[in-house]
């Protein structure tokens, strides 16, 4: 098993290695391709040479400029291949480094004593080369650290404090996730109506508002049936929609007799800014 994971390690190396070295040769043959147009350049110049005139100046002093803009491409592509090539001998490297540490033997600047480089180690480590590079160590599958998925309550609270933060992007992905990961669970009908505040908060009034509808919908039920119907007005206040805005306004007191006095009050000081018909 070991061995399978280390040829899928050394193939995935030389796949890197190939897209580079096939990278190099794209750019030679750009290199190559604009000294054929140099030499095209180079014969219209020769061309031109033979009438005099204003034209054939102008037409000389721009492929001047045309060579100089061609000269300065060939040496950022040089620059480049130059970097490409300094990125795999980085590679031959790291595939050196880790078929010797494979094969048991000492690495240079590793102090590996003869004895220990007779023998295959179970959790190799190359001193004075970079952890990043090596790891500090192959691990068994039990050695693994566990996956820990978050919780609802965790993801639920992790959006609370985004949009407390007016964070509003952050806070909808969690309340979004909560809703798509846990739509059953208690708290997925407050994930839905802080969804819209979300929106609300970034005056996206047209997405708010379809979010309250939602909340108001399917979890009209719950402790935020009223914010939600409260929050859909006010929302499509914000849209001009001043006839659904009404309807929610003035329905709030009616569908939700229990509500809590604040919310009543703000729904119908909003009614009477509207001028909303009972």
């Amino acid at each position: 098993m070991k061995e399978f994971v280390f040829g899928l390690s050394i193939l995935m190396l030389m796949l890197a290695f190939d897209s580079r070295a096939a990278s190099n040769n794209a750019l030679q043959r750009q290199i190559d391709t604009i000294k054929e147009d140099l030499q095209v350049l180079q014969r219209q110049v020769a061309r031109g040479g033979s009438g005099a005139g204003q034209d054939v100046v102008m037409e000389v002093s721009q492929m001047d400029e045309v060579l100089r803009q061609t000269v300065g491409r060939i040496d950022m592509l040089e620059h480049q291949i130059k970097t490409l090539g300094d990125k795999i001998n980085m590679i031959n490297k790291d595939i050196d480094v880790r078929l010797k540490m494979i094969e048991g033997k000492p690495v240079e600047g590793g102090g590996m004593s003869n004895q220990s480089s007779q023998k295959k180690f179970d959790a190799p480590v190359a001193n004075g080369a970079p952890k990043s590079l090596l790891g500090g160590s192959i691990a068994r599958g039990e050695d693994l650290p566990e996956v820990k998925t978050k919780s609802a309550e965790q993801i639920y609270q992790e959006g609370l404090d985004a949009i407390n933060a007016s964070k509003y992007d952050d806070a909808a992905e969690k309340f979004t996730a909560v809703l798509t990961k846990f739509p059953n669970h208690k708290l997925a009908g407050n994930a839905q109506y802080w969804l819209g505040e979300s929106f609300y908060g970034k005056k996206d009034y047209a997405k708010a508002a379809v979010a309250f509808a939602k909340g108001y919908e399917k979890y009209k039920g719950g402790n935020k049936g009223a914010d939600n119907i409260l929050k859909l007005g006010m929302s499509m206040q914000m849209l001009g929609k001043k006839e659904e805005a009404c309807t929610a306004f003035v329905n709030l007191a009616k569908e939700f007799p229990n509500a809590p006095e604040n919310l009543k009050i703000r729904a119908t000081k909003s009614a009477e800014e509207l001028a909303c018909k009972k």
